[in-house]
């Protein structure tokens, strides 16, 4: 008797912490006058189950509530409010054994002038490969706003500066709160826009791109929109010359196997113009790059050491798999933090092999490889973090 009641209560058990159901009061917040807000729209997403819309609310004043939701005990959703075009987001996880939930959604009013905005630029990282170069920029947007309040305007006021001479636009990313978005930079008669809104905090902005390198030289030209107090200028590989009016060598930076540039005191306004010159890698590298980031294959160079070939193609191909096709978002924090983790490794290790390649004075495409597979460790971390 005793044993068929423990069964009883294991089943309730097991069953009551798969399957949640209850209803769930979505509070909405103006952050700007901290008083109860209004959304034009709600909506309540999945993320478990690929970003799944369930139900959505309109006009909301005040606070919604969604009925009769149903969850698995780690299924975690997305709420999204918009208003006035702009979408506010919050991430919500359902209690076991709770059958009423609440939650909240902070929005802002909107402003179309930009005020109390820092702005800076974290890396600016020339990669030369032997027809072409491989721009990558991060641009850190800190609004500073008190009260706190949303700039947005049509078609956009997030100025940057992509070349008439890109040969390709390898991503334009715009990351506000978690997870980083397409977007795209949109030509106006002040130069180039962004769509995007810049809510009360850190935003981001990522760009990367290809240009002509045609005979071991080209000029990389940066138009600068905002003052800037220090421009870091990062080059890869180390043999690689670039000079600037104002732009003076700063160090190396011997962990990741790059030289640092920099310049002090950058005014809105500034078209920086950076003469490159020097050996890139060879354009069968670059041509297996373009492979890698089509297919997420790992071509591995035979001569290459075979610890060297197990790490590229075993933590590599997992960690490009993890940073392209699943949403931060979707990841746990101790997923995230161990391929980061991992990710580093496989940088110490190809820095100690090139290392080894550069003082033995192995063949030269031999350590083109290896710095090949480092642009490719380089970009996967900073996608993925």
């Amino acid at each position: 008797m005793m044993q068929q009641l423990l069964r009883v209560i294991s089943t309730i058990t097991i069953m009551t912490s798969l399957l949640l159901a209850g209803d769930l009061r979505v509070n909405i917040i103006n952050g700007t006058s901290n008083t109860p807000g209004q959304a034009d729209r709600v909506v309540l997403m999945d993320i478990s189950t690929g970003m799944t819309e369930i139900d959505a609310i309109t006009n909301a004043n005040g606070s919604v509530t969604f009925r009769n939701l149903k969850a698995e005990r780690d299924n975690r959703f997305l709420i999204q409010g918009y208003v006035g075009g702009v979408t506010y987001s919050s991430v919500f996880a359902p209690t076991a054994g709770v059958t009423a939930w609440e939650t909240s959604i902070t929005v802002y009013d909107h402003q179309d002038e930009v005020t109390d905005l820092t702005v800076t630029v974290p890396y600016f990282v020339i990669y030369a490969f032997e027809d072409r170069l491989y721009i990558q920029k991060r641009l850190i947007f800190e609004n500073k706003s008190n009260p706190p309040v949303t700039f947005s305007k049509t078609p956009g006021l997030i100025k940057v500066h992509i070349p008439e001479d890109v040969l390709q636009l390898d991503y334009l990313t715009f990351k506000s709160e978690t997870m980083p978005l397409r977007t795209q930079a949109i030509k106006t008669d002040n130069g180039q826009v962004l769509p995007n809104a810049l809510k009360p905090g850190i935003s981001e902005v990522d760009i990367a791109y290809y240009l002509p390198y045609e005979s071991g030289s080209a000029v990389v030209t940066e138009k600068i929109r905002y003052d800037i107090d220090h421009f870091h200028v990062y080059t890869m590989p180390l043999s690689l010359n670039i000079s600037s009016p104002g732009l003076s060598r700063e160090g190396t930076d011997n962990e990741n196997g790059l030289a640092i540039y920099a310049i002090n005191q950058v005014s809105a306004g500034t078209n920086m113009q950076i003469q490159v010159s020097g050996q890139g890698m060879a354009e069968n590298q670059e041509h297996e790059h373009e492979q890698q980031q089509n297919d997420g294959r790992i071509v591995v160079e035979h001569r290459l050491p075979t610890s060297t070939k197990l790490v590229l193609s075993g933590v590599l191909i997992m960690l490009i798999f993890l940073a392209l096709f699943i949403s931060i978002t979707q990841q746990t924090s101790d997923l995230k933090q161990e391929s980061v983790d991992m990710l580093k490794r496989q940088k110490q290790a190809l820095l100690f092999e090139y290392s080894k390649a550069t003082n033995s004075k192995v063949d030269q495409v031999v350590q083109d490889k290896i710095l090949h597979q480092l642009v490719s460790v380089y970009k996967t971390l900073d996608r993925i973090k």
